[in-house]
């Protein structure tokens, strides 16, 4: 099979992207989190964080649009870059960085790793297709990246910092009309 072949129904860029979109999350919360800091090295790892995460989004927005991997070396590069600025956020502040949030989002970046590694092998061999994203594939991937995410976000100092859900109501008591 060739690069240019006809599309096929894959789940291949589908758990990458969204596994991309789980770890760019918990890399903005962290990032968010470092940007609290009064520290210039916290606010720089916070930005880096942020940047890498947001990269993270856009480029699993991309990849379920075109059915393919894109860039895979470099998308391994970024993997490695997010695993490197997340560990180094643990490094700088290990008290208010979460260890589970950390912990999620390097395991969301080695299937990210994997999955562009997987592609680059493919196209060594010359058999990289692109393909339509299979909806039932794309639907398990976020059932259960939102169940690794979900607590992670809750762990981080984003997480532990925002109001209680029961805090803001849409009736005020006491408010009159």
């Amino acid at each position: 099979m060739s690069m240019d072949a006809a599309p096929s129904r894959s789940s291949a860029p589908s758990w990458a992207a969204v596994s991309a979109w789980g770890a760019g999350l918990l890399e903005i919360a962290l990032g968010a989190g470092m940007m609290t800091e009064a520290g210039g090295a916290a606010r720089g790892a916070g930005a880096v964080l942020i940047i890498i995460g947001a990269g993270a989004i856009g480029w699993g927005a991309a990849m379920l649009a075109r059915g393919r991997v894109i860039a895979p070396r470099a998308s391994m590069a970024g993997a490695l870059a997010g695993l490197i600025a997340a560990v180094v956020a643990l490094g700088i502040d290990p008290v208010r960085t979460s260890v589970a949030a950390v912990g999620a989002a390097s395991a969301l970046l080695v299937a990210v790793a994997l999955a562009c590694g997987w592609v680059v092998r493919r196209q060594r061999r010359g058999t990289v297709r692109t393909a339509q994203p299979r909806l039932s594939a794309l639907l398990v991937a976020a059932v259960i990246v939102a169940a690794v995410v979900t607590p992670a976000l809750g762990a981080t100092e984003a997480g532990r910092l925002a109001p209680d859900h029961s805090g803001h109501g849409l009736v005020v008591p006491g408010h009159q009309h």
